[in-house]
């Protein structure tokens, strides 16, 4: 069975860039927007990063390990609304001051349908299987506050969707990671085979003696290399063939015939029997287009270099820009048993990790030097990426192997 689920994975609007290995420091307040007082304990971080810290007893922060670049700032304290603004980071910083303000009361808030009743327990293991994932990662990871979640389904449109009033608390034993999550949206449609979600990860190290470090650090690598992160980072530096990537152009041509005869199977079966309807000659064309595959794919042999899919914009962004599908092998990685088994093929031989990518809306990607690439609802990632770019394998943009 083809894997047909696509997986978009989106962090809202956030663009990194480092220049060389020069870092800053970034400073300023947080104060109340109604009295002007300053707000003690405020959570400050760069979104899917593990650059972060609270504000002190004077509202004051300091985040520092700061890179040349442009970020989103996030800033969230109880009681008061989450800031979010985009940064740029370039030489010396001014100090600066952000307001936050206070939460409308939640009974005056507007609230379109309802949540589900017994959510988790309806809900609860599709959500973690798609946000989450599904490998052996993923079972090492657990959501702690996970009660905070609530889902909402339409059965007309077989759409899920989940809500989260404060941060996820996910706790990753398996990378090391505590990771706080700010769940901006997520949305399951199982109609269509699509699942989006957005948010603002931060990171922060998990404490454990030196083996327990050092397995942590091994597992970061392995689960690094072959990943989505690796392969734009990789892009970016025009290494993609020494790194280990074989990219080919795939065109798929739909079947537009077999399409046109659904439409009218569908059309003559809603009044009449077609056995007696239908010419018996006509009825088995019918049968034997139906009988097609949805569309058609051509592989291209000719290897892709990342100069012919990415060129330079400026001095820290590339612009990846494609027709049609990519098929991106990794050399370096066979396909993990676990996968094999999540798309039913136990019984197929192991070949290298394979992945395809597109252009949802046709339009190009920005690729920075880290490997943070936007706007990332942009590109749809299919085959292994599907599975594997999940939360339970992300990795922070200030992560370097």
């Amino acid at each position: 069975m083809k894997l047909k689920i696509v997986y978009i994975f989106s962090i809202v609007n956030m663009v990194v860039a480092i220049c060389g290995a020069q870092t800053y420091m970034l400073h300023g307040t947080i104060a109340d927007s109604a009295t002007g007082r300053p707000i003690s304990g405020a959570s400050i971080f760069l979104s899917n990063t593990s650059i972060g810290t609270s504000a002190n007893n004077n509202g004051e922060f300091t985040l520092n390990r700061v890179t040349k670049g442009q970020f989103n700032l996030v800033v969230s304290s109880i009681g008061y609304e989450t800031f979010t603004q985009s940064i740029t980071v370039q030489n010396v910083q001014q100090p600066i001051t952000i307001v936050l303000s206070p939460k409308a009361n939640q009974l005056m808030a507007v609230v379109v349908g309802t949540y589900e009743k017994d959510g988790w327990q309806k809900w609860g293991n599709i959500f973690t299987e798609n946000f989450i994932g599904t490998n052996s990662l993923a079972m090492s990871c657990t959501i702690k506050n996970y009660r905070t979640i609530k889902f909402r389904y339409s059965k007309k449109r077989d759409v899920l969707e989940a809500f989260a009033d404060e941060p996820l608390e996910i706790e990753n034993k398996a990378l090391g990671y505590a990771v706080s999550y700010k769940l901006e949206k997520f949305l399951l449609d199982r109609g269509n085979q699509t699942v989006f979600y957005e948010g603002y990860p931060f990171f922060k190290q998990m404490d454990g003696e030196a083996d327990k470090q050092k397995r942590w650090k091994e597992k970061r690598a392995d689960v690094y290399y072959g990943s989505l992160l690796h392969f734009m980072r990789s892009l970016y530096q025009n290494k993609l063939s020494e790194d280990g990537y074989d990219i080919r152009k795939l065109d798929v041509i739909p079947n537009t015939e077999k399409k046109r005869i659904q439409r009218l199977y569908k059309t003559v079966a809603a009044d009449e029997d077609l056995e007696v309807t239908l010419p018996k000659d006509t009825l088995k064309y019918f049968k034997a287009v139906l009988a097609q595959p949805d569309e058609t794919e051509i592989l291209h042999q000719d290897k892709l270099t990342a100069d012919s899919i990415a060129y330079e914009e400026n001095s820290t962004t590339k612009i990846l820009n494609f027709e049609s599908y990519l098929i991106i092998s990794y050399s370096f990685k066979k396909e993990p048993f676990e996968y094999l088994q999540q798309i039913h093929q136990e019984d197929k031989i192991r070949t290298n990790i394979t992945s395809r990518l597109n252009l949802w809306h046709k339009m190009p990607v920005h690729v920075m030097y880290n490997g943070m690439y936007y706007a990332v609802e942009d590109m749809v990632d299919q085959g292994f990426w599907a599975w594997s770019e999940k939360i339970a394998n992300m990795l922070p943009f200030d992560y370097w192997p």
